[in-house]
């Protein structure tokens, strides 16, 4: 069995599990494809906590895909941070997710497991939201996309996202994941949040069954985010592949901005540059002397790119990449005790990436850090489920983002 499902169904919580409840996962079940007997459910109680031990032993190819699908979908919020996003989630929809009560008529007294299970069993609203908020923590890599203009709000009407999701749906198909899709949406701030729920590629795996080789086939599920920030102009992308990511950002801006092409400019993903630590040079340091907050930013990481032109097509190339880290954070102070024959003002190098450590003071006895990653041109990755306004001002006044003049403002000036 697969380790996080090993990790989810193991003896201690066959000793606990509400059966009642693990009975009614199995019924959502077609009964040839169950491989457990429901009216084993109604003998002795130790009987059918053995008899599910014995059935979860060996390997996850030898279960029902149905169960295992079902079960690897609960164990992602069968956690302490998974039972709090449930929570917040059906606060706001007024939803209380009450405990089954005992023989006794008391409330049985859920750990983050059967939470979970609960949710998922009967308040499958409050579940997608929260594992649409999961999907969202866990992506932190987004290509991000510049739009044409500024504070373009979206339109969020009921034909406007259907529009949406069933682009999105005709996309997966012809892709091969299948037509299932599914679009949660999340306002966050000045952000509008998509999670789009597909399926993966379809998966083949042999499996033996009694004394027969056999082969079966099942489809996971997987997730894409979108995050339009109005203010901004600026939509990311993560989760699926690079030719997806553009045709989504498109479907947004046709479906939800009424506005073909908008992230579609010649500059579009021209997003973060490095060029001030070229030009300063080996000394620069990160400013974040205006946030008091950030108790210091340090630089871990650089990548140091030697280019040159390719004679045959004419088109500059990197011939070589040296990455320097020092978890103290002085890379480039270290870069430059060995790095004297490196001059960017040659045309020769260039600095490929950085990586910085920022951390953050919120009255804890440890800051908070967040890592993040700066690739010219297109991408700055960090977990953006915190402190994201405040990364994005300190990449900006330490000029890592590219000043962009929108459309309408440039038309102006001509």
């Amino acid at each position: 069995m697969a380790r996080d499902l090993k990790k989810f169904v193991n003896p201690k919580f066959l000793k606990t599990v509400n059966l009642g409840l693990f009975r009614r996962l199995f019924e959502r079940q077609p009964e040839a494809l169950r491989g457990f007997d429901l009216a084993d459910f109604d003998g002795d109680e130790a009987e059918v906590r053995d008899r599910l031990k014995v059935f979860f032993e060996g390997t996850e190819d030898a279960l029902p895909r149905g169960i295992v699908a079902d079960l690897h979908h609960v164990a992602e919020l069968g956690t302490e941070n998974g039972m709090h996003l449930l929570q917040e989630r059906a606060t706001a929809r007024d939803i209380n997710i009450a405990a089954p009560l005992d023989p006794d008529g008391n409330p049985i007294p859920l750990d983050p497991k059967h939470f979970a299970l609960l949710a998922f069993l009967d308040h499958r609203p409050v579940f997608d939201a929260a594992s649409d908020m999961l999907a969202r923590q866990a992506r932190s890599s987004l290509a991000e996309y510049v739009g044409l203009d500024e504070g373009i709000e979206p339109r969020l009407d009921d034909d406007s996202r259907a529009a949406f999701e069933a682009a999105a749906a005709e996309m997966f198909q012809r892709d091969h994941r299948g037509a299932f899709c599914r679009v949660g949406w999340y306002e966050d701030g000045d952000q509008t949040v998509l999670v789009v729920t597909h399926g993966a590629p379809v998966a083949v795996v042999p499996v033996i069954t009694g004394d027969q080789e056999d082969v079966i086939s099942y489809r996971s599920v997987e997730y894409a985010v979108l995050a339009y920030n109005v203010g901004t102009g600026r939509m990311g992308v993560g989760g699926v592949r690079k030719a997806l990511r553009a045709e989504l950002a498109e479907f947004f801006a046709v479906h939800m901005l009424r506005r073909p092409g908008f992230f579609a400019g010649e500059d579009c993903q021209d997003l973060y540059t490095l060029e001030r630590i070229e030009n300063v040079g080996f000394g620069f340091r990160v400013n974040h002397a205006f946030d008091a907050g950030i108790q210091q930013v340090d630089i871990v990481e650089v990548q140091i790119d030697r280019i040159g032109t390719d004679p045959r097509s004419g088109e500059v190339a990197v011939e070589a990449q040296n990455v320097t880290r020092d978890f103290r954070g002085n890379a480039l102070t270290r870069l430059n005790e060995f790095g004297d024959r490196i001059s960017f003002s040659t045309g020769r190098y260039r600095i490929g990436h950085i990586i910085i450590r920022i951390h953050f003071g919120d009255g804890r006895s440890r800051a908070s850090r967040v890592t993040v990653k700066i690739k010219p041109p297109s991408l700055a990755v960090f977990k953006r489920q915190r402190f994201e306004a405040r990364v994005m001002e300190l990449l900006r006044r330490n000029g890592f983002c590219r000043e962009r003049q929108p459309a309408e403002a440039a038309a102006a000036a001509e």
